[in-house]
């Protein structure tokens, strides 16, 4: 709740935490040497900044990530929208996107696709109609059971392609 009320961690630091996670993720002595993130919302967001920035994952799943392509001005958190390291997208990506979600609207997932397309990166974006923001979350009232069923199909054949050893 405090990070909530101090407007969310800064990019920097997610940074930072996420390359140590994967570091320490691949020096296990059980690890293929395959690592794979994730994340849903402000999750999604840092899930696509952090597959650009940090050489070394496998695969990436961005649950639509809301302002990857920002609808509003940066912040001294947030100084760069991540869409602007799109270049440097360092593994797959995988998209799961409801078609009525207001962050990321469809205008901004296609945005994002249009620049993983310039830059040739590799990724599948799927995208639900009757879906909104957290459509999987089945706690709250925008889940959306036929979608997510879908979509956790996809992320689990996503990772299983991109993480077996």
């Amino acid at each position: 709740m405090r990070v909530r009320e101090q407007r969310g961690v800064a990019d920097d630091i997610v940074v930072g935490d996420c390359a140590a996670a994967m570091n320490y993720l691949k020096s296990l002595a059980n690890s293929n040497g395959k690592v794979g993130i994730i994340g849903g919302c402000s999750g999604g967001r840092h899930t696509f900044l952090v597959a650009c920035r940090v050489t070394g994952f496998s695969a990436a799943v961005d649950c639509w990530g809301g302002n990857i392509v920002p609808q509003s001005d940066p912040t001294p958190k947030t100084p760069v929208p991540p869409v602007n390291y799109t270049k440097d997208l360092s593994c797959p990506l995988l998209g799961l996107f409801g078609n009525d979600d207001q962050n990321p609207t469809p205008d901004k997932v296609n945005q994002l696709e249009a620049e993983l397309k310039r830059f040739g990166k590799t990724y599948e974006f799927h995208r639900y109609d009757g879906a909104g923001h957290a459509f999987w979350s089945y706690d709250r009232p925008a889940y959306r059971p036929q979608q997510a069923m879908d979509a956790w199909e996809k992320a689990f054949d996503f990772f299983a392609r991109h993480l077996q050893g």
